[in-house]
């Protein structure tokens, strides 16, 4: 994560967060690795391009995920119930710069509190090979 390109708004912003991306069309799958303060939570999820819906664990909760195509963007619609029994929903949007080496992660969460937009950038590492 480059913090300076990131954008949290009023939420928390993480000390570290490591994506590594699997894609092998219309399969991706997606580990992530965040950390804040002392707390670091891992996640693994999987999402098919063809706009089927796909079962995830996401944060302890059931997560149902539809992604798509967009162009050159990869589009993830994320729908959850929240503890107070409403939806939580969640519009990612991909986009990988020409170059392939950084990820910019646009996302709008609407809650029954309200709606918070959130971009995460992300940096490939080179692959270091000895």
């Amino acid at each position: 994560m480059v913090k300076e390109k990131s954008q949290f708004n009023d939420f928390k912003v993480p000390d570290i967060v490591i994506r590594v991306v699997d894609h092998h069309d219309p399969m991706i799958n997606l580990h992530t690795v965040q950390t804040t303060g002392k707390q670091t939570s891992m996640t693994d999820v999987t999402y098919f391009t063809d706009n089927s819906v796909t079962m995830n664990t996401i944060r302890g909760r059931d997560a149902q995920c539809r992604a798509f195509w967009d162009g050159q963007a990869l589009v993830i619609r994320t729908k959850m119930i929240m503890a107070s029994g409403d939806w939580e929903v969640i519009e990612d949007r991909w986009e990988l710069s020409p170059d392939a080496k950084t990820l910019t992660t646009g996302s709008h969460i609407t809650t029954e509190f309200g709606e918070a937009n959130l971009t995460l950038v992300c940096e490939r590492e080179d692959d270091k090979k000895n």
